[in-house]
This record gives C-alpha cells, sequence and structure tokens, in this order.
C-alpha cells in the first residue's frame, strides 16, 4: 500500500472535524444528512477504467447560514476494462470538507464544496493477485437542487475526483474521474434549534399594574423582527410572555408575509396575570417574544429576550383623570368588612321617610371619622401638585392601605369613601378638582324629588334628572355636615366642575376597579354605640338645616289667625319627612281639629311609622269611609292589617286601590298573595317600614 502524502490536505480534514465540533456553539440550524447514489465517470487513464457507480452518505451542519462544514464516507466501484486486470476497482473513503449554499429563489438551493480525506482500495491484478491501494484525495464541486420543505431538498450535483499515490518518491494521481450524483439532503433540527428569524430590537414603557387588563389591548412597547430565514415567511405571529407575571403567551401581532431579510414592527401587549398587583417597588422582569411562522410550508418558532419594567403597584400618571377609578375596590375585603358594619348600625337606626341614600353615606362618614381616619398631605407626591403633572409618576393607596395607616391625602380618603360606599350599593362619583378630590353620592331620590324635599338645592350636582351630594372627604374630622357644605361650595367656585365629575359606573368601563391580592379583611372599628350616636348626631343637624329656616316660614305664614288646616297640615308633612313624628303628629292634630279632612291619612302614617297599626287602621278607616276613592287611605289601611295578620283584607284593599292606581301594585306588590318572583321583590325595599303616601 502506498504511504499517504500531503500533510496540508489533513489539515484540511482536520480543519473540518473541528468546525463540525464546534457548530453547536456557535448556534448551529439544522444537521443534514445527505445520501447521494452516484455514477463515476473517469477523465484520465480511461483505458483502464470504466465508467463505476457507488454512493455517499454525508453529515453537515449550517453554520451562519452559508457554511456547511461535513464529515462523509463514499464507497465506490469502478469497472476495469484493462486486459491484464480481473475484476473491478473498490473504493471507500472518508473525509470532510467545507460547503458554501445561497437560495436565489426560495426554493432552489445552489451550493459548493471542497475537502479531502483517506481512501483505500483494492482489485485484482493480471495474476488475479489481490493488490491493494490507498493514500489521500481531494474533491471539489457544485450542487443545483429543490427545496420541498426546509428539511428536504433534493439535487443534481457533479464534482471533480482526484485519488492520489505517491510511487518512488513521486506524488501522481491514481484515480480521477467526475462523479455525477442525485443527492437527497435530509434535515434534523437539533434539540435546542429554533428559527432564525430573529428579534432585532425592542422598547417598552413601564408597566403599571393599576391598569394590567389594559395592556391586553393596548400596547406598552414594541419590537422589530427580521427576517433572517432563507426564504420569505408565512402566518408569522409575535407573541409575549413574561413567566410569573403573565397567565400565558399573548398574541401581540400577524402577518401573513414577510420577505426574505425583510423587517416588520409588532405592539408588545400582554396577558397579564394578578401578580403583578404583589409587585411593592419597581422591578424589571425577564420577557420572551416568541415568533412562530412556516418556512417553505414547515412551522417554526424563533425566540428572545426583553427586559420589561413593572412599576409599584400604588404608581400612575394622571394623563386621564379617571385612572382613579382603579383604586376604588368595592370588593376588597377590608372595605367590606368595615362598610357592612357602619351600614348595620345605620340601618337600625334609618328615619325611614329621609333619602336612604343620605343615611347611609353619613353613617359611613362618620364612622370613618370615628376609626381615627384622618387627611395629611402627602409629603412627597401630594395631590394638589401632582394633578398638575401628567407625564409624573404619583402613588395612590388602596383603600384597605388607607384603613391601616389611618389616613392619607385626598385622592387616598376619595378612593376609599367612595369605595365603602359602593360596597352597600349606594352609586358614587369622584369630583377630580386642581387641589383635591371630591366624593359625591346619589341621592336615592331624582331631581325633581330632591328639589322638593332639601330646602337649597345648590347643596346638590343635578347631572341627568339625577341628584348627587358632593362631600369634601379632606374635612373628615369636622363631621359630614361640614364636610357636604363645603363640598358643594367647592363645587360652585369651580367653573369646570361638572366637566370633573365622573360617574364611577362610567369610570369603571374605562377603569375597572383592580384588586389586591392577600389582603387581610380586619379592619380597626368604633365601637357600635359610638356610631349609633354620631349617626342621630348627624342626622339631626341635617334635619335642623333643613326643617328649621323652612318651617319658620311656614309658621310666619300663619299670620294672626294661627293659620289654616291646610297650612298645619303643610308643616306637618314637612316634619314628617324628616322623621320629627312628634312635630308633625302636633300639627296634623291641630289640622284635624281645624276639620282638614286629609290630616286623617296623615295621621294615620304617623301611628304606622311608629308601630302603632291599630291606631293607623283606625285613622285610615276613618278617612276611607269619609272619602272612599282616596288611594292614600285605602293603601295605608291595606298595609296596616297586613302588619296585624289580616292577609285576605289587606289583599281585597290592595286589588281596590290598584284599581284606581295600577302603578302601586309594584310598589307595595308584597300586599297582595297573588304577586310574586320580581315584582314581589321589587316592592320589598321600603314597602314594610317606609314609602308613605303623604296627603298634602
Amino acid at each position: 500500500m502506498s504511504v499517504p502524502c500531503g500533510k496540508p490536505l489533513f489539515r484540511i480534514v482536520l480543519t473540518s472535524v473541528i468546525a463540525m465540533s464546534v457548530i453547536p456553539a456557535a448556534g448551529a440550524q439544522d444537521v443534514r444528512v445527505r445520501v447521494a447514489p452516484s455514477v463515476l465517470v473517469p477523465l484520465a487513464d480511461t483505458r483502464t477504467y470504466g465508467v463505476g457507480g457507488g454512493g455517499a452518505f454525508v453529515m453537515d451542519m449550517d453554520l451562519l447560514g452559508f457554511l456547511a462544514p461535513y464529515l462523509g464516507g463514499d464507497f465506490d466501484y469502478v469497472s476495469m476494462t484493462a486486459d491484464d486486470f480481473d475484476g473491478s476497482l473498490t473504493l471507500a473513503s472518508g473525509g470532510g470538507g467545507l460547503g458554501f449554499f445561497a437560495f436565489p429563489l426560495p426554493r432552489l438551493k445552489l451550493a459548493a464544496h471542497g475537502g479531502s480525506g483517506v481512501y483505500v482500495g483494492s482489485y485484482a491484478g493480471p495474476e488475479r493477485e489481490s493488490a491493494m491501494v490507498g493514500n489521500v484525495f481531494w474533491r471539489a464541486g457544485a450542487e443545483l437542487g429543490y427545496r420541498f420543505s426546509p428539511s428536504f431538498t433534493l439535487s443534481a450535483g457533479a464534482s471533480y475526483l482526484d485519488m492520489l499515490q505517491k510511487e518512488d518518491g513521486v506524488v501522481g494521481s491514481f484515480y480521477r474521474g467526475l462523479s455525477l450524483s442525485l443527492v437527497a439532503d435530509i434535515g434534523f433540527e437539533s434539540k435546542d434549534a429554533e428559527g432564525r428569524a430573529a428579534l432585532q430590537s425592542s422598547e417598552s414603557s413601564p408597566v403599571y399594574p393599576i391598569v394590567s387588563v389594559d395592556y391586553a389591548k393596548e400596547p406598552f412597547g414594541s419590537v422589530t423582527i427580521r427576517n433572517a430565514e432563507s426564504a420569505e415567511i408565512r402566518d408569522v405571529e409575535v407573541w409575549f410572555d413574561a413567566e410569573g407575571y403573565t397567565t400565558g403567551p399573548a398574541l401581540c401581532a400577524s402577518f401573513p408575509y414577510l420577505r426574505k431579510g425583510a423587517v416588520a414592527d409588532a405592539p408588545l401587549m400582554a396577558a397579564f396575570s394578578d401578580q403583578v398587583m404583589t409587585v411593592t417597588e419597581n422591578v424589571r422582569v425577564r420577557g420572551e417574544v416568541s415568533v412562530s411562522y412556516t418556512l417553505l410550508g414547515a412551522p417554526r418558532v424563533a425566540r428572545g429576550e426583553t427586559t420589561v419594567s413593572i412599576m409599584n403597584r400604588n404608581a400612575l400618571t394622571w394623563s386621564d383623570a379617571r385612572i382613579l377609578a382603579s383604586f376604588v375596590s368595592p370588593n376588597d375585603p377590608a372595605v367590606l368588612d368595615s362598610s357592612k358594619f357602619l351600614a348595620g348600625v345605620v340601618r337600625s337606626k334609618a328615619r325611614m321617610e329621609l333619602d336612604s341614600n343620605l343615611q347611609y353615606a353619613l353613617g359611613i362618614f362618620e364612622g370613618l371619622r370615628l376609626s381615627g381616619i384622618a387627611y395629611a398631605a402627602d409629603p412627597q407626591t401630594p395631590y394638589a401638585a401632582m394633578r398638575s403633572k401628567p407625564d409624573q409618576v404619583d402613588y395612590i393607596q388602596y383603600p384597605y392601605q388607607t384603613l391601616a395607616y389611618r389616613g392619607g391625602d385626598s385622592d387616598d380618603i376619595a378612593a376609599l369613601y367612595a369605595a365603602e360606599l359602593e360596597s352597600i350599593g349606594v352609586p358614587a362619583a369622584l369630583v377630580l378638582l386642581d387641589d383635591e378630590v371630591l366624593v359625591a353620592f346619589k341621592m336615592s331620590g331624582g331631581e325633581s324629588t330632591t328639589r322638593g324635599a332639601f330646602s337649597d338645592s345648590g347643596d346638590f350636582i343635578f347631572v341627568d334628572g339625577e341628584a348627587w351630594a358632593p362631600i369634601r372627604v379632606t374635612m373628615l374630622r369636622d363631621g359630614f355636615l361640614r364636610a357636604w357644605s363645603e363640598g358643594s361650595a367647592a363645587v360652585r367656585e369651580s367653573a369646570d366642575a361638572r366637566d370633573r365629575f365622573y360617574r364611577l359606573a362610567d369610570a369603571w368601563r374605562r377603569f375597572p376597579p383592580a384588586g389586591v391580592p392577600g389582603i387581610a379583611s380586619s379592619t380597626r372599628k368604633p365601637s357600635e354605640d359610638q356610631v349609633r350616636a354620631a349617626f342621630d348626631n348627624a342626622v339631626s343637624l341635617v334635619v335642623a338645616k333643613e326643617v328649621a329656616p323652612r318651617a319658620e316660614r311656614m309658621r310666619l305664614a300663619f299670620g294672626p289667625g294661627g293659620g289654616s288646616g291646610r297650612q298645619h297640615n303643610s308643616l306637618g308633612v314637612l316634619y314628617a319627612r324628616y322623621g320629627m313624628y312628634a312635630e308633625a303628629l302636633a300639627e296634623f292634630q291641630a289640622a284635624a281639629a281645624l276639620g282638614f279632612a286629609s290630616a286623617a291619612v296623615n295621621i294615620g302614617n304617623v301611628a304606622f311609622l311608629t308601630g302603632d297599626y291599630t291606631t293607623a287602621a283606625a285613622w285610615f278607616d276613618k278617612a276611607a269611609a269619609d272619602r272612599p276613592e282616596d288611594v292614600a287611605a285605602i293603601i295605608g289601611l291595606a298595609r296596616s292589617l297586613y302588619e296585624l295578620d289580616r292577609y285576605d283584607e289587606a289583599d281585597e284593599l290592595f286589588r281596590k286601590a290598584t284599581n284606581y292606581m295600577p302603578e302601586l301594585a309594584e310598589r307595595y306588590g308584597y300586599l297582595s298573595a297573588r304577586l310574586s318572583g320580581s315584582t314581589a321583590r321589587a316592592s320589598a325595599v321600603m314597602d314594610r317600614g317606609g314609602g308613605m303616601l303623604w296627603d298634602e
């Protein structure tokens, strides 16, 4: 056997082997196996060699998108045409090299390669003796192929092959020929292989947990992706995920087509989980951008990392004033613990004929005051300073924090008070003035009812037929009546207060309330006796404010004759509407003594409200006897008999009253055994303890 020669050729082989070993570290895309049956055509010494054939098995890898180091082996038979040879030449070779490839069209592949290795061969000589040959070889060639998919290409190839030998110190060619082959190129992705649609750049704005739900529809940044694949890509989808802070990948954008080398911008969106509401300081988290697409019909996924800043859960900017609504969380366990306790106390002391929402709002306000909560401007980010800087970051307390800290800025206390009102079913609104935040609550009665029941319409904001009472929550320590009075004054003095008025029900459509997980439900509360006493005192002040001046004017109108029965009856109705039943009864009795017939119904109403149903029934019966079609007398008698367990008689009277006035069916539906379901339930709010029909 001839000895190998040519150290440079072995260096080529060694270089190829080293290149193959470092490909994984360099980010290889595909591992490919190439199977190539071939035909060998001799280019020299054709008198000795004829046409041959065989096959090759090669493994290569993509490197940098255009290089393909390879290792492989061939096994060939070459026919011998010379008379002094018997049989054929059998050749086995192995080696490596480096290929270059390009895709001028999506499915067209052009490639060139060169390499070297060692070979051994055997043949039978003239005397039938077996002879061996071996040394090094080199080859170079080119291919033209069609890509059926990224993992399968069929090519036609041609390469020049030169098998060397050294005899008597002289290097020459043992065999030179042309190898014509059909190459089946089969790709296998390695475990860590990914697509080549690269994340070129990304940028993002800070994520604010308070509006985290927005980021599923509104972008907080953008990414630029580049198609670094060898052909156009289709059905491109860009996804974002931040494990631990999102519920899963969110679709950011999709593109039907992206040509080779092209770039595209996509918004960054995310489905953030409740975990972001546990962030108590600004943090930077890892996010993953994944790009899924098809390349020549085959699915691919490329991934890249980006960093996202998540702000403190208390942070916001005032670019949209309605964002404060997100902090008003009526389902906050601490809020519910406080508001349900206070509402229960109010319910036990409520005056039936006084606006119910007013009484609940008053009771909640006084309860928070007794809990020790007080206004204190935030020394670092005061509302009055931050409200005018929509690009600056402000920090607001959640209601449970204000309850725990026993105080806060006007926006903090406003969020707490509004949350407690909403938690017990009293609609609330925010009035965001330049220097402070007011809270307004909706009165139970509409605009016309409120204007008729209260002396000063300037104490209210009237919007779309609704009446709202504005409260200055910064005056929590001064009591409800003062806070209401000052809140009304602040609204009157503001030229654009109506433009700064936001119903929470409306604001929540844009900024829904955000819940903080893991909140303790227990709160420190004042005693029930303290709340009852404060409630009674505050209600008395409200009543005195409303009743005293109006009653005085009405008495002055009595004149020297002491007033008519109608005048005494009207004064009695005023007292009764504010729960001053003793004063009301005295005026109704005076009216009855003067022969005013309507007073009988009103005396019955007072008896009913004070729980004397027998007396009430007697007065209603008298009024109905005098005026058989008086609906107030009939319904009053029906209600009194119902409380005395005389249900059949109550039902009969109820039907009689609704014949005169059908709209009473819903209001007093509980009186009839024939009514059930939603109608009866709807009438249960004030049926049995209020909702009197005062006869004026």
